[in-house]
């Protein structure tokens, strides 16, 4: 799926994306904070991050650092203050360039999608880290009101599969009334670049 990158200010301004507030949108963000909590605290890279809903579920402690990718800067002026240090920073998966940081855990929600060759921008992403401890990703679930997004979702999967990665954990959420899930899958990294 290829959107331009103004679309996303645009469609951000306009409240296209306002429903990602609701609560039912927000059990994926749970179970990644508490993968946070247990696994790997300190340092959070999330690419396209949006205004950062997860933030709103992290647990006091397990978060020292935050950074935030997201390609639309209206979404990242919504990105709300922290006690720990909030960096935002205005890029598209492919475009970003982590540099030498550390990444406890890097988190790719529902963002994957919109990456023409996901598995290898991640990668490279990882590789060009420090250090990397895991890897958070959520796609939408199955469901048959969704056939193109579970197209792209197997897609991403089948690519992150080629990677050889050692799946730590996984999950699959799910709003009974919505019919709205994700599945997540976590990734334990622990690699220096």
């Amino acid at each position: 799926m290829k959107v331009a990158d103004e679309q996303w200010d645009e469609e951000y301004a306009g409240g296209r994306w306002q429903f990602l507030d609701n609560p039912e949108e927000q059990m994926r963000h749970a179970c990644i904070a508490s993968f946070i909590a247990t696994y790997t605290p300190g340092e959070v890279l999330d690419l396209g991050c949006g205004p950062a809903h997860l933030l709103q579920w992290v647990k006091p402690g397990s978060v020292t650092r935050y950074t935030g990718v997201d390609v639309s800067e209206v979404a990242l002026t919504r990105v709300p203050d922290q006690e720990f240090p909030v960096e935002k920073i205005v890029e598209s998966v492919s475009e970003f360039d982590p540099g030498p940081r550390r990444a406890d855990i890097l988190i790719a929600s529902e963002v994957l999608y919109f990456v023409e060759d996901p598995a290898a921008e991640i990668k490279r992403i990882v590789d060009a880290c420090d250090y990397v401890g895991a890897v958070a990703i959520s796609l939408v679930a199955p469901n048959e009101a969704k056939p193109n997004w579970e197209r792209a979702s197997n897609r991403v999967w089948s690519e992150i599969g080629k990677l050889g990665w050692q799946k730590h954990h996984s999950v699959r959420v799910r709003h009974d009334v919505s019919g709205t899930g994700w599945d997540l899958a976590f990734y334990l990294i622990d690699a220096k670049a």
